[in-house]
């Protein structure tokens, strides 16, 4: 018998823990947070190993062994985070503060807490179920929010037999109240956005400030960007999002319930989609998008710069090609002083089974454990490390295993993150039975 009351209590301690190793990144240092990590698992009988990608880019992958009937299943987490100004928190986000409930810390939900949660479910495996079809793979990355070129791209290049695997099981969707309804939503990810990095560079002819003319590259660049951001207004269904709302509409009243289950037809989808595209998360999920998240122009208040530049963050839907995208780019902008160069170009994006073993062991559990919940594709708006194990074939879900409202994710790469041991509990226990359905 599980006591999961006492079992709570220690994944809030060791997430506490965990939360108060400044993996930030950038600059990006895994080497503390892997040997936390690795020394969790030793206590408990398992024996990680660790890769280094880099100076003190380091890679975690445990097993617990099963008999090889089987595929392996691969538990997938990441273990930088991005940055957190204390200036701007309740509390210091790297105290992994416990109190209201909740623990408090930069990473509790992005992805520490999901670490924990998944190392103390592998353990509870070890103790009550001795006789196991498949092996668990425990995979702790590095790099994910710069892009895993030291994680989990450098592990699939070179340590690709110590993580193959038959499905993984990765962040991406959540357990959502409040979205659809007071009735949790489990959005399990089964694609995502094809990422595509570009930067605008702008070639005009430098000059006094006080003799103004029409070749001020950062003018050019205006120009250009403004054309760019008529881009962000096409909106249409993919098939995952167009699955997604046919099973929510099982929790909407008459005329929407209706509605929903037809998306598909155009006059449905116009009607709609003042509704859909205000919330924010779902109008990514129906449209490509385009952020300008980086400007630079310019050194001095009295020059005119000959060089101007923007960064754009590309979120190209599943069945987009890049190519036509950029050529359409180049199209709209229309300037030969503009010259686009890709920082990062996006691989052929996969979807994931959804009736595979996996999803239907994961959709039983959480109509088990959460029965007022329903259980839903989801194409992710952004990006995660399944891409990559997608690219080989590898079956990828995306999901963190809690139930969260739209003020709690708000904290999500924000401010007073903070993940509750409800949650915890809950969390530790889901990937604990779904592992039980899959090693029988």
């Amino acid at each position: 018998m599980i006591d999961w009351d006492s079992l709570t209590n220690v994944a809030a301690q060791l997430l506490s823990g965990y939360l108060q190793i400044q993996s930030l990144n950038p600059p990006g240092d895994e080497r503390a947070t892997a040997d936390f990590l690795a020394s969790e698992l030793r206590q408990r009988g398992l024996e990680p190993t660790l890769y280094e990608s880099a100076p003190n880019r380091v890679n975690l992958v445990a097993r617990l062994p099963g008999n090889g009937t089987k595929k392996p299943i691969l538990l997938y987490n990441h273990m930088d985070v991005v940055e957190a100004d204390p200036a701007r928190w309740s509390c210091d986000p790297f105290s992994g503060e416990i109190r209201e409930g909740y623990v408090w810390g930069r990473g509790a939900i992005d992805m520490k807490g999901m670490a924990v949660m998944q190392l103390l479910a592998l353990d509870l495996l070890r103790q009550h179920q001795p006789d196991r079809s498949r092996d668990i793979i425990y995979f702790a990355a590095a790099d994910e929010e710069k892009g895993g070129k030291f994680g989990a791209q450098w592990m699939i290049e070179h340590h690709w037999p110590e993580i193959e695997a038959d499905f993984v099981w990765d962040e991406g969707g959540f357990g959502l109240r409040d979205l659809f309804g007071p009735r949790p939503v489990f959005t399990v990810a089964v694609a995502e956005k094809k990422d595509l990095w570009l930067k605008l560079v702008a070639h005009g002819e430098p000059g006094h400030s006080g003799m103004p003319h029409k070749d001020n590259a950062a003018n050019i660049l205006l120009c250009a960007l403004g054309r760019v951001l008529a881009l962000n207004e096409k909106y249409e269904l993919n098939p995952v999002t167009r699955a997604m709302f046919a099973e929510v509409a099982r929790l909407m009243p008459f005329p929407k319930s209706i509605l929903l289950r037809n998306l598909g037809n155009p006059l449905v989808f116009w009607l709609l989609q003042p509704t859909l595209a205000a919330n924010l998360t779902i109008a990514a999920m129906l449209k490509d998008t385009l952020s300008i998240t980086v400007l630079r122009a310019g050194g001095k208040e009295n020059i005119i710069p000959e060089l101007a530049a923007a960064t754009l963050d590309v979120r190209l839907l599943p069945e987009r090609d890049p190519q036509a995208f950029l050529e359409g780019l180049k199209r709209l902008i229309d300037d030969p002083r503009v010259e686009i160069e890709i920082i990062q170009s996006p691989a052929v994006a996969n979807v994931s089974d959804t009736n595979s073993d996996f999803f239907q062991a994961l959709s039983g559990v959480l109509a088990e454990l959460v029965p007022q919940g329903i259980t839903v594709p989801m194409l992710t708006p952004g990006t995660t490390d399944s891409c990559f194990f997608r690219r080989k074939g590898v079956n990828a879900y995306g999901l963190f295993p809690a139930i969260i409202d739209p003020g709690e994710l708000a904290h999500f790469h924000g401010i007073d993150e903070r993940l509750s041991l409800e949650n915890l509990r809950l969390g530790t226990e889901i990937i604990y039975r779904v592992l039980q359905k899959l090693t029988q």
